[in-house]
């Protein structure tokens, strides 16, 4: 399902750093298929979608990247939760759990 663009704008963040906090270490194009997965086919980001988002949240100091070779052969950029995108996770996540439970009760009443 196509989101809109803001609805996505807060909640892609949040996303890609619990995708990274469950797989460890990826590179963007497993980054994107753990998302896929993890997600029940809910989100689907387009090839090339999270990588501004990434050197973003590197920027910040979230996730730290570093080139590695794949076991293809291919260099990769790789990406990292830090202990600082950790907290910063953990702390966003309780604030989501928390919106969405006021969500819920909200459209509880709703019929459709």
């Amino acid at each position: 399902m196509q989101f809109s663009k803001e609805m996505m704008k807060g909640a892609a963040e949040m996303i890609v750093l619990q995708a990274l906090s469950d797989e460890g270490e990826a590179y963007g194009y497993d980054l994107m298929k753990a998302i896929k997965r993890s997600s029940a086919e809910i989100f689907e980001f387009r090839e090339g979608t999270p990588y501004p988002l990434l050197y973003r949240l590197e920027d910040r100091g979230f996730v730290t990247s570093k080139k590695k070779q794949a076991p293809s052969g291919k260099t990769r950029r790789y990406y990292h939760l830090t202990d600082k995108g950790d907290q910063y996770l953990k702390k966003r996540a309780r604030e989501w759990k928390l919106f969405a439970e006021g969500m819920r009760t909200v459209f509880k009443h709703d019929a459709a």
